[in-house]
């Protein structure tokens, strides 16, 4: 959509007022477009930002950035929400169908059931996260340390909103006390976020495909640690926010805080080091962090590094992986 059609559509950014007004006009879309369109602002909104000195107009900006991230957090927490009710519902019939197929064939239903749980992915949200009183939230950013940037402050908003909606059903002024106390505790966790700039440390998921193919290219030259992460990238069918639960045998650490940790170190190492050869191939530096899924050019990346597509990579796919190998296409063959 050009910039002509987002400004006879209404969408804008440019103050507070304006993205509330773009909030609602939104309304009356379907969710998954609502969701789109606000992120396509964001990103807009920020690339602005990068080219303007006017504080006014950055103030403006900001402002309105933040009405989209909170509705963005509130729309999460939501979806977290209903996930949650989902899966209970789901294990409470799991268990009745298991309680079922028991008695009528003791040795073949606990089997059955035993391989539907195993293909179960894990979850791809952070549990023991919450905002009961100041030592709650303290060792929800204990838990959060280490874990992706962005997911970290959408974590911290999500919670700051659900916390609002229960301060407004709360009368028990003990507990109004010890919320707002965490409350206040996260919303300094973020001021020092955007003073800090920590999402610009983000580092964003290359595809499984793109990885498989780094990890032939690299050779022998991948290490042990490197090879359990692309394994424990495969299990999760390419899923990265499911990292976040899935923990490193050796450190105890889940995937996703041992991936930034070493990745650090790597742009640390390379960080003068040259990405491509005169061929537009990875270099041997490049390498190193591609198959941890990342790279300083993802956008190069994607044009010369082709996907490396395999059958044995799990039948569901991230959107940007281009596999097509799904369950009911295995089924039917």
């Amino acid at each position: 959509m050009g910039k002509d059609d987002k400004e006879d559509s209404g969408f804008g950014f440019k103050d507070r007022a304006k993205a509330e007004e773009t909030l609602r006009l939104l309304e009356q879309h379907e969710p998954n477009y609502r969701r789109l369109t606000v992120r396509g602002l964001l990103g807009r909104a920020k690339r602005v930002l990068s080219m303007t000195k006017a504080e006014e107009k950055i103030k403006n900006i900001k402002e309105a950035m933040e009405v989209f991230e909170n509705w963005l957090a509130e729309l999460d927490a939501g979806k977290e929400k209903k996930t949650d009710k989902k899966e209970e519902k789901k294990a409470e019939k799991k268990k009745e169908e298991k309680k079922a197929d028991a008695k009528e064939d003791e040795s073949g239903s606990d089997v059955d059931m035993e391989d539907k749980d195993s293909k179960k992915l894990p979850a791809d949200t952070v549990p023991g996260l919450g905002f009961k009183d100041k030592e709650t939230a303290e060792g929800t950013l204990k838990e959060l340390e280490g874990r992706d940037p962005d997911y970290q402050k959408l974590a911290v908003k999500g919670l700051i909103g659900r916390a609002k909606r229960v301060l407004t059903c709360t009368r028990d002024e003990t507990k109004l006390a010890n919320i707002k106390e965490a409350m206040s505790i996260f919303e300094k966790f973020l001021d020092d976020f955007d003073s800090l700039h920590l999402s610009k440390q983000n580092n964003t998921y290359l595809s499984l495909g793109v990885v498989k193919t780094a990890e032939k290219l690299a050779g022998e030259a991948v290490s042990e640690q490197q090879k359990a992460f692309i394994a424990a990238y495969s299990s999760v069918n390419g899923e990265y926010k499911r990292l976040r639960t899935v923990l490193e045998k050796d450190g105890g650490k889940t995937w996703d805080i041992v991936r930034n940790a070493a990745l650090k170190e790597l742009k640390e190492k390379h960080t003068e080091a040259k990405l491509f050869n005169d061929k537009d191939e990875p270099t041997p530096e490049h390498l190193e962090m591609l198959v941890w899924a990342y790279s300083p050019d993802s956008a190069r990346v994607k044009k010369y590094v082709p996907e490396t597509k395999e059958s044995n990579d799990g039948g569901r796919k991230r959107r940007s992986s281009g596999g097509d190998d799904s369950p009911a296409k295995k089924k039917k063959e």
